[in-house]
């Protein structure tokens, strides 16, 4: 019997690692790969004619600080923590999970981006922004209502679905729908005292090791809520460009902890208001350094949809439709197919790494 290196899945050119995901995957072909600070993905095609055409595989990323098992458990907590979200139309879900040769893959439908790509883009009017913004608070107040708290929020863990890519619909701003993605760093505070995020998100508490909360995902929401109706600006007052897309210098001196620190301790200040008057009382709200005084996700929803209202009440019946009938598709129970696969994965870890 012919043993194999644990890293065997790694040790493979990277083109026959694509193409023994495609066909775990049951897709035609690999196209192209990703990847983060834990997690790596090669996207799949499953061809023309194939609805959904593109999905994705999911793995962790190697790590030569930590053992197989070590990678293998750490992606198993991610993957159940983000099956404890389903169901909403607003959190993004894996549909499968394997382990293959000694690594856990979770496959997913692949969007059409995240929220970086389309931040500035001229061509998405304010009323699509908003909307995507009042359906982000639903699917966050989703994920806390199921005890999750996101200590990673930002533009890049936003994906973006656009109903137009299925659908015939048309022409408007609205078609745009968030999804609550990557769960790797959830409740990591609560869990194992680790609070770290990225940093130009990260709320005070973070900073400061203090209890995280829906107060949490607020202060990022105040932060996402002033990049997109400024279309790029972070409220310290620079584009936030360079670090969506990892150019430099702009991402290095981002990654900087004094940066924000700094910023932190300020109080949080708002370099550029926006110009609405409403849309920047309601960033400097949920800014604010004391947890106490921010709005909860409810409040900044109500007041979001109020102001769509004041600038199309079109726009905000359609939004309405879009939370009422997110509402009534998100289910209490499980989903018992993602369940019975997710327990099968551990039994495949707990027997590969007694």
């Amino acid at each position: 019997m012919i043993e194999l290196s644990p890293d065997a899945f790694y040790e493979l050119p990277a083109d026959q690692r694509g193409q023994l995901l495609a066909f775990w995957g049951k897709a035609r072909k690999a196209v192209s790969t990703s990847a983060g600070f834990s997690g790596e993905i090669v996207f799949l095609d499953n061809g023309e004619g194939v609805f959904p055409r593109l999905t994705c595989a999911k793995f962790p990323r190697k790590r030569e600080e930590l053992t197989p098992a070590i990678r293998a458990n750490r992606f198993l907590r991610e993957i159940k923590l983000q099956a404890a979200a389903h169901y909403h139309p607003n959190v993004h879900w894996p549909f499968d999970v394997k382990l293959i040769l000694g690594v856990p893959i979770a496959f997913f439908r692949r969007w059409e981006g995240d929220l970086s790509d389309f931040i500035e883009n001229s061509q998405w009017g304010d009323l699509g922004r908003l909307s995507l913004i009042i359906q982000l608070t639903a699917g966050l107040a989703h994920c806390h209502g199921r005890g999750l708290v996101h200590q990673d929020l930002k533009p890049q863990n936003v994906f973006v679905r656009d109903l137009q890519s299925s659908f015939s619909l048309p022409s408007t701003d609205l078609w745009l729908r968030p999804l609550v993605a990557d769960f790797g760093s959830v409740n990591l505070a609560a869990d194992v005292g680790e609070f770290t995020g990225s940093r130009p998100y990260m709320a005070p508490e973070q900073w400061q090791e203090t209890e995280l909360g829906e107060w949490t995902s607020v202060f990022v929401l105040g932060i996402m809520l002033h990049e997109i109706m400024s279309s790029g600006f972070h409220p310290i007052g620079e584009r936030s460009s360079d670090w969506h897309h990892r150019a430099n210098p702009g991402f290095n001196r981002w990654q900087k902890s004094e940066l924000w620190r700094r910023w932190v301790e300020k109080g949080c200040p708002i370099a550029q208001p926006l110009p609405d008057k409403d849309l920047a009382n309601l960033v400097a709200a949920c800014l604010k350094p004391s947890t106490a005084v921010r709005p909860s996700l409810r409040e900044v929803q109500l007041a979001l949809l109020d102001l769509l209202q004041q600038r199309s009440a079109t726009a905000a019946k359609q939004v309405t439709l879009f939370l009422d009938v997110a509402e009534s598709q998100s289910a209490p129970e499980e989903w018992q197919h993602l369940k019975g696969r997710i327990e099968s994965l551990e039994r495949q870890i707990n027997a590969h790494y007694p």
